[in-house]
């Protein structure tokens, strides 16, 4: 296992045991894990690490979490606003497991990029999803929908796929169910069988779900004003409705950036600081990472370092509301991301995730969508 230290960094905790701001820091990772975190000289028995990343002039904060977020759609995400959901089917449709698997290696080094480092995903072929994200070193929740209605797709076989092979077995790749519409006899069936997270998407009747177990629950966009004791999160088709102590998600917003959806809400008036904790340590709880989410000793690492020594953070500036402004609208680059003790991102370039990869992901699927379009199953 590999030893990390990042020395001489500006270090945004999130923590309730560390200052909020720590300058001039450290951090120290072992075996995947927050060692020590500190400020000023680095204890002796930390200096002699495998791996030093110099942290001048940058700015280390938690991973950001998707609570709620589509990946086969990925290819044709600019397109989204426009299709109709019978040209979503259709393309879903034609799409094999190796496709989805491409797609979602595409998503996902998006999301490296805009330092997502966590993610509740809800789609299709979500085993091949799950390997995916693996080899990528994300952290993931796959959440079968499981009362929808698409040609050739088993909800229930695919469940059975991440419980078997990956729910349990995989470091921080988990199952769960995703709900769409009513609760009925079938869902409860499937919910009460096993023992993982359901996410209810765009539920109204919270009444219905009053004998289930709330720990086990998570509301995505309910169209109403929810109370608390209830696991929440928002994507941008009900954040008018979203308060503080609720998560976000990406949904299917074709930027792909949590920050998109947190501007928005600034402009709604709410804080910043209150976003980014949304973003980072409220809905990495919601979704079950409970030993992550902030940084202090004895959580997993789970690390964004970002650069503030040029534009377009430059500068970075010490205290609370100039740094949540310079992360939430500045748009400093990724630099390095770091989940566990695997260096995903490292001088801007995701390392998990070969360019001739990239390359032959992006090939295969332009091609898919090239083909329907002359076929005419697509408008747009």
């Amino acid at each position: 296992m590999v030893k990390i230290l990042i020395s001489n960094t500006t270090i945004l905790t999130l923590s309730s045991k560390h200052e909020l701001i720590i300058d001039n820091g450290y951090i120290f990772v072992n075996n995947g894990v927050v060692e020590s975190v500190g400020k000023g000289e680095i204890p002796e028995e930390y200096q002699y690490p495998e791996l030093l990343l110099s942290g001048k002039g940058r700015l280390v904060m938690p991973g950001i979490s998707s609570g709620f977020t589509k990946i086969a759609t990925y290819p044709i995400r600019y397109a989204l606003p426009y299709v109709s959901s019978s040209d979503i089917n259709e393309y879903l449709s034609v799409l094999t497991r190796t496709d989805v698997y491409y797609a979602s290696l595409l998503a996902f080094t998006d999301l490296l990029y805009r330092g997502v480092t966590t993610l509740m995903i809800s789609d299709i072929f979500l085993d091949d999803i799950a390997r995916a994200a693996n080899d990528a070193g994300l952290n993931a929740v796959l959440a079968p929908p499981i009362n929808i209605k698409l040609r050739d797709y088993d909800p229930l076989h695919e469940l059975k796929l991440i419980m078997q092979r990956w729910h349990g077995r995989v470091n921080n790749i988990y199952g769960g169910i995703a709900v769409y519409g009513g609760l009925d006899e079938e869902v409860l069936r499937t919910i009460n069988e096993y023992d993982v997270k359901s996410f209810f998407i765009g539920f109204k009747e919270l009444a219905s779900l009053s004998n289930l177990d709330r720990n086990r629950l998570v509301l995505i966009d309910p169209y109403v004003d929810v109370v608390d004791g209830w696991n929440v999160v928002r994507t941008y088709r009900t954040l008018g409705l979203w308060r503080s102590i609720q998560g976000l998600g990406i949904g299917d917003l074709f930027t792909y950036d949590l920050i998109d959806v947190s501007k928005e809400l600034l402009r709604l008036g709410h804080k910043g600081l209150d976003l980014l904790f949304s973003i980072t340590t409220v809905t990495t709880s919601t979704l079950g990472f409970n030993d992550m989410g902030c940084i202090e000793e004895g959580r997993k690492a789970n690390l964004v370092m970002l650069n503030l020594s040029e534009p377009p953070g430059w500068p970075l500036l010490n205290s609370v509301n100039a740094l949540v402004n310079a992360v939430l609208t500045g748009r400093p680059k990724v630099e390095s991301v770091i989940v566990g003790d695997n260096i995903l991102v490292d001088g801007g370039e995701v390392l998990s995730i070969g360019n001739d990869l990239i390359k032959k992901a992006s090939t295969r699927l332009e091609g898919i969508i090239k083909d329907l379009r002359i076929k005419g199953k697509l408008m747009f």
